[in-house]
């Protein structure tokens, strides 16, 4: 992601709607570029983790059920801010998700709607930077949410951790010359056993965004090692463009 150009189109955003009615969580988001400062210290910036939990794959189609995230200040992982959400999705919860998430739809019967709970995930997100482990699939079922409910997508920086691993956070030697990225073990599963990270609660929306937040730990300690360790470094390898 190119940081002037995604101001540019967020001021274009900020004219288009000028002068109209918009939501103040929407408002808010609008400024979530305006503190970032790209040669500050990575580890000095805030991160909120987050995962998603979903009917299905499907963009159009399913819809999220679970959102969890935690916050990361300073490089601590800050237990005492925790978003942990089911979503009633309105619709059937096919097995095959069932499966994987193990949310049935007792569960999500009488859960708040995706609209409340999208409100109560922005106002935990604020203006902090996103990160998520292959976050594009989160990201878009949150933006499909946010362009409904308030006229605009995410506007925060968004860092994926798949990204950040592949270009800082392992070794140099991690990847013999020649070998297709694509290819290589990214799941989460494989990059927090690469960490000796425990994952608990695999599959919950709260459980894979602490080993994500942890994940990301490493990835600061080892910016610091290998370079200044600056949000710039982070920016220019692990932002994914919306």
């Amino acid at each position: 992601m190119n940081l002037f150009l995604a101001r540019m189109r967020n001021r274009l955003i900020r004219v288009c709607h000028k002068g109209k009615r918009l939501h103040p969580l929407a408002r808010r988001n609008l400024a979530s570029l305006d503190h970032i400062d790209l040669s500050k210290k990575a580890r000095s910036q805030r991160y909120v983790v987050t995962d998603l939990e979903t009917t299905g794959l499907d963009l159009k189609r399913d819809r999220v059920v679970s959102i969890g995230a935690l916050r990361v200040v300073e490089g601590r992982i800050q237990l005492r801010e925790i978003f942990n959400r089911l979503i009633n999705p309105g619709q059937y919860i096919p097995p095959a998700s069932i499966k994987i998430h193990g949310i049935v739809p007792d569960m999500v019967s009488e859960a708040d709607s995706a609209g409340e709970v999208l409100d109560d995930f922005m106002s935990f997100l604020g203006t902090d930077i996103f990160v998520g482990h292959y976050a594009r699939f989160d990201v878009n079922f949150l933006n499909k949410g946010m362009s409904r409910r308030y006229g605009i997508k995410l506007q925060n920086i968004v860092l994926d951790t798949v990204l950040l691993c592949r270009t800082i956070a392992f070794p140099p030697h991690h990847y013999p010359y020649g070998i297709d990225l694509d290819n290589v073990p990214s799941s989460l599963d494989d990059v927090a056993k690469h960490f000796g990270v425990d994952i608990h609660e695999r599959h919950t929306a709260l459980g894979d965004a602490l080993a994500t937040a942890m994940i990301l730990q490493h990835i600061l300690a080892r910016a610091e090692k290998t370079s200044a360790g600056l949000l710039r470094d982070l920016v220019k390898v692990g932002s994914i463009r919306l």
